[in-house]
């Protein structure tokens, strides 16, 4: 749900902006300022979460200790799972009952936005169909006279009045009052922060900008008036003209209630010169939400042969392969590359403690040997890299106690702020330890999929990509079951199994007459006689 952490990382930020200007700046009568401010501070809000800054550091191991992670890898021999539970087959259709959640909040958010927006649109031409009738021209105002409705206001650079109920004193001073706000376009400002309500209407932060605009717009426009016809008098005839008018929201009423702060604003003095400095404050705030939100913090990882000129290391004594507790890393040789021989299965139960570092991992740390050696383009290094490198660029890569990867073009690219929630999600998804796991992720582009996962308590396993709005079939011995199902599938049903993980392909024309179409991709599950040689599967024990 990324949208929805953008959406919450735009909030904190008009909270913290919005709270310096309640707490410092609203007293002061530095209005220009005060309008900027929050007109900037409400943009950059919307901008801070939306960019992906980041930091390359060059940094090599450091002796210092790190945290032990324990955990426990159960290796038995294969064994008769026993009967398996038997489901009856499901319908085709039964997984497309299933409520996407995240879909459903989605389209509620862009249906309040939308009747939002509609609202705003309404009285947007609400005032302008009475602009066709215009009665006077006076430089750039046009004047409405009208006698219903919505007077004594201003939108764009149309005024309404109603000559009925003004004096011609009482016209002019609303004239040059509304014509301050047609010449500094405080309709523009009503106008955007419209439709940053739209966007944020659960957002009780924009409702209080929205607030504090207008009232910087209303002082604007009676500390320029009140100096033509003087304080007292203008005071006066706000409170004498002081009535409730039905006016659109996007509109300028010249008696805007409360009338209690304008005229408080009226008769204070102006702040001093220095007080301008304040508004430096609201820099350090900004950086901390682009350090927070925007700012990605990425270390370089140095070949093992620059990092042994740099640092000494330490070496672990040698264990037996039983041995598994390893509390220290074992310098790698790049000239004696070779890993001990691999451990005969035996029936026993080995507790194996690993050296982890406080990076996000991003590729699958549990497959990872600690001591093993990492080879990207046929280069060694430090398997610190794992934690930093982005799978995006991998074309390939195999585990055989050595890790290979092949990059595009020979070149390693440093995980991204996409990358790091992704592994952050099939982390926290992998934490409940169940053999079948879906959770989603989401591509460079920004587009979601889901990724499912099945693993044993071995550790072995699969796991197949299906787009968004796409079904995924699932067999379990010849049998099609509906995800929930699958679900309750236990590692006893699972193991001396093979798996077969990939795409649907609906030009089989077999396979679609029998499931049908609308499938992204395909799980099996299988005895291993009943899979044919030409199969591509994984048998799991």
């Amino acid at each position: 749900m990324e949208w929805l952490n953008y959406l919450l990382k735009v909030t904190a930020c008009t909270a913290l902006f919005y709270a310096f200007y309640h707490f410092y700046l609203q007293r002061l009568t530095f209005f220009s300022v005060n309008r900027a401010y929050l007109l900037g501070t409400l943009v950059l809000s919307f901008v801070i979460p939306a960019l992906q800054l980041e930091v390359a550091s060059s940094a090599v191991r450091s002796s210092s200790p790190k945290t032990l992670r324990t955990y426990t890898s159960s290796f038995t021999p294969a064994v008769n799972p026993g009967p398996v539970a038997q489901y009856s087959p499901v319908q085709a259709d039964e997984q497309a009952l299933a409520v996407d959640w995240q879909q459903v909040l989605w389209a509620s958010y862009w249906l309040i936005a939308a009747v939002m927006l509609s609202i705003f649109a309404f009285q947007a031409l609400q005032l302008l169909r009475h602009t066709r009738k215009v009665s006077q021209k006076i430089g750039r105002l046009r004047v409405v006279y009208k006698e219903e409705g919505f007077t004594n206001c201003s939108f764009l650079n149309y005024v309404f009045l109603n000559p009925h109920e003004l004096s011609d004193e009482e016209m002019a001073v609303i004239l040059h009052h509304e014509n301050v706000h047609i010449s500094r376009y405080h309709s523009v400002d009503k106008l955007i922060v419209a439709t940053c309500k739209a966007l944020l209407w659960f957002n009780p932060m924009i409702y209080l900008y929205d607030k504090a605009l207008t009232q910087v717009h209303e002082y604007e426009a009676d500390q320029e008036t009140s100096t033509a016809v003087g304080s007292t008098s203008y005071a006066n005839m706000l409170l004498a003209i002081a009535v409730r008018n039905n006016n659109p929201a996007l509109a300028h009423s010249f008696v805007q209630n409360p009338l209690k702060g304008r005229i408080k604003m009226l008769f204070t003095n102006p702040s001093k010169t220095t007080r301008k400095f304040m508004y430096l404050a609201a820099l350090p705030i900004g950086l901390a939400l682009v350090w927070t939100f925007a700012v990605q913090v990425v270390y370089a990882s140095l070949p093992v042969a620059t990092q042994k000129q740099t640092e000494s290391r330490t070496s672990a004594p040698k264990q037996t392969p039983l041995d598994r507790t390893e509390t220290a890393l074992k310098p790698v040789d790049p000239g004696k590359a070779n890993l001990p021989a691999a451990v005969p299965f035996k029936e026993l139960e080995v507790k194996k403690t690993v050296e982890l570092t406080d990076t996000l991992w991003m590729l699958d740390y549990r497959k990872i040997n600690r001591n093993a050696e990492v080879y990207i383009d046929g280069k060694l290094y430090d398997i610190d890299i794992l934690t930093k490198i982005s799978p995006s660029c991998m074309v390939s890569s195999s585990y055989d106690g050595k890790y290979k990867i092949t990059t595009k073009d020979n070149k390693i690219e440093y995980a991204t702020k996409i990358d790091r929630e992704n592994a952050l999600t099939r982390d926290k998804a992998r934490a409940s330890a169940k053999p079948y796991i879906r959770y989603t992720q989401k591509g460079q582009s920004g587009k979601r999929y889901d990724y499912i996962e099945i693993t044993t308590k071995g550790g072995s396993g699969g796991g197949v990509s299906v787009d968004r709005g796409k079904k995924l079939l699932l067999i379990y011995e010849g049998k099609q079951y509906s995800e929930r199902q699958f679900k309750a599938l236990t590692n006893d049903q699972l193991i001396d199994r093979s798996m077969s993980f990939g795409s649907f392909n609906e030009a089989d024309a077999e396979l679609t007459a029998k499931y049908g179409k609308g499938y992204g991709a395909k799980i099996e599950i299988s005895k291993p006689e009943d899979v044919s040689p030409a199969d591509t599967t994984s048998i799991i024990k």
